[in-house]
C-alpha cells in the first residue's frame, strides 16, 4: 500500500496535467504549436496509467474535480466549480432575502473572509469585522469551499443559530462564535447636519432603489442650507452597479464614472450626465477597508474627476463581474468575465481606491487582502475614550473647514 503522501503526489501530478490541458483545450488559450495537445496526451496516458497500475481502486472524478476547482479558484478565488446543488442555490439567492449572517464575504488566504458586515445584522452584533476570517462552518472547515457554498451553510438550516470557528483580528487563536440565521433588512439610508452648514449622508448600502432614497436625504440637506456635504460610503460593501453610477452622478455633472472591461466583454464607459447631477458643493468622501464593489465606483469617480477629497484608509478592492457557464450533468463554471476600472483607467479589483488623505481609525488594522497570509499591521494603543472617536469624521469635516491644506493624492 502507497503512503498518504505517495497519493497526494500522483494526485497532484494528475491535477497539474488537468490544468494544463483545461487551459489549452477548453479556455483556447494555448495552441497546438507551443504544447497544450502533448500535454493533454501525457494527462491522458497517467489517467491511464493510474487506472490500471495503481494499488487502489482511486476516484478519477474526484481527481478530475479537485484539479479544476484549483484552476479556477488560482485565477478567481471568488469563482468555482460548482454542482447542480451549489447551481441550484447560486440561481435561488438573492442577498436581499436568502438567509445568512447579514456579512458581506469574499475568498482569502483559502478561506472566507469577511470584507464588512450589514448594519443590525447579526454578523455585527456577534462582533464580527473586515479582515475576519471563518476557518469552519458547524466544524466542517471551509478550506474546500467555494463562495456559493459557504453562503449555502451560512443559509441553512434557516433559524438555527450557525457555529463558526473565526480566526479573529489582533488574535492568533481560533475562536468560537454561535451567530444567527436570518434575513437582514436592508438599512435604511441616513442624513443630518452638521456644523458651519456640513450636510452628512450614510449610504450603508447600494441596494437597489437606495440611490434613489439618497438623493431624497440630499434634497433635503440641501434645502436645510448645506453648504458642503459629506458622503459616508465606509462599510458599504454590496450593491448594485446601476446604484453606485447613480449616486456618484448626483455630484457630478461631467466626465467618466467608470469603465467595465473583459477579454469577451467590449469596453463600457459610464459617463456622468449633466443633467442628473444635483450639487457641486464642496465633498469629502468617507471610504474604509469595508467599502467595497459599487461604493469603490463611486469613490473613484470622485477621486479620479478631482470633484472632492477622499478621508479613511483604502478600499478592500472588489470590481469583478462574475458569470455563470453551464457545463455538462447540471455542473456550472463561476468566474470573472470582467473587471470594473476607475475613471483614469486603473482596476479596481483588488488594488482598491486610495484615500486622498489617510486617516485610520482607533485600533483600526490594515488588511492587504493581496498578502499570501492574513498579516494584519495594529496601530499604537489608544484610550477608551480615543477609541469612541470618530477620526475619519473629525477629519473630514476639517477638510471642507480648510480645503486648502488637504494633501492630494500621490500618482
Amino acid at each position: 500500500m502507497l503512503n498518504s503522501k505517495s497519493k497526494y503526489a500522483i494526485l497532484l501530478l494528475s491535477s497539474v496535467l488537468v490544468i494544463y490541458a483545461i487551459i489549452g483545450g477548453m479556455l483556447g488559450r494555448v495552441s497546438a504549436q507551443n504544447g497544450s495537445y502533448q500535454q493533454l496526451s501525457i494527462f491522458t496516458e497517467v489517467l491511464n496509467r493510474i487506472r490500471s497500475d495503481y494499488v487502489d481502486d482511486t476516484s478519477l472524478k474526484d481527481a478530475v474535480g479537485g484539479a479544476i476547482r484549483g484552476l479556477v479558484e488560482s485565477v478567481d478565488p471568488n469563482g468555482g466549480y460548482l454542482s447542480p446543488q451549489d447551481v441550484a442555490f447560486y440561481n435561488a439567492y438573492n442577498p436581499y432575502e436568502t438567509a445568512g449572517i447579514g456579512a458581506v464575504i469574499t475568498k482569502q488566504f483559502g478561506y472566507p473572509m469577511i470584507v464588512s458586515t450589514i448594519p443590525g445584522g447579526p454578523a455585527e452584533k456577534a462582533g464580527l469585522a473586515t479582515g475576519d476570517v471563518i476557518e469552519s462552518i458547524g466544524g466542517v472547515t471551509t478550506r474546500e469551499m467555494n463562495l456559493v457554498q459557504v453562503r449555502g451553510l451560512l443559509a441553512n438550516p434557516v433559524g438555527e443559530p450557525a457555529s463558526l470557528t473565526v480566526i479573529r483580528r489582533r488574535r492568533s487563536d481560533p475562536e468560537m462564535i454561535v451567530v444567527n440565521r436570518q434575513v437582514t433588512p436592508v438599512p435604511a439610508v441616513e442624513s443630518k447636519m452638521l456644523e458651519t452648514n456640513i450636510g452628512y449622508l450614510k449610504v450603508p448600502y447600494l441596494a437597489s432603489g437606495k440611490a434613489l432614497e439618497a438623493k431624497k436625504h440630499l434634497d433635503d440637506v440641501l434645502k436645510r442650507g448645506a453648504t458642503s456635504i459629506i458622503l459616508d460610503l465606509r462599510s458599504v460593501g454590496v450593491g448594485e452597479e446601476k446604484e453606485g453610477i447613480e449616486l456618484a452622478n448626483f455630484f457630478l455633472d461631467r466626465g467618466a464614472i467608470g469603465h467595465l472591461q473583459g477579454q469577451k466583454v467590449e469596453r463600457q464607459t459610464f459617463t456622468a450626465n449633466p443633467q442628473n447631477a444635483l450639487t457641486m458643493a464642496p465633498l469629502v468622501v468617507l471610504i474604509n477597508q469595508g467599502t467595497s464593489g459599487p461604493a469603490e465606483m463611486v469613490a473613484a469617480a470622485i477621486g479620479d474627476n478631482s470633484r472632492g477629497q477622499l478621508v479613511g484608509m483604502k478600499t478592500f478592492g472588489s470590481g469583478a463581474v462574475q458569470k455563470l457557464i453551464p457545463l455538462d450533468d447540471g455542473w456550472a463554471l463561476l468566474m470573472a468575465v470582467a473587471q470594473y476600472q476607475t475613471p483614469s483607467g486603473k482596476e479596481i479589483q483588488a488594488l482598491g481606491v486610495r484615500p486622498t488623505v489617510e486617516v485610520p481609525q482607533a485600533n483600526e488594522e490594515v488588511v492587504d487582502p493581496t498578502a499570501d497570509q492574513p498579516e494584519v499591521q495594529p496601530n499604537a494603543p489608544n484610550t477608551p475614550a480615543a477609541a469612541d472617536e470618530d477620526r475619519q469624521l473629525k477629519r473630514a469635516i476639517e477638510v471642507l473647514k480648510n480645503p486648502g491644506q488637504a494633501p492630494r493624492r500621490a500618482a
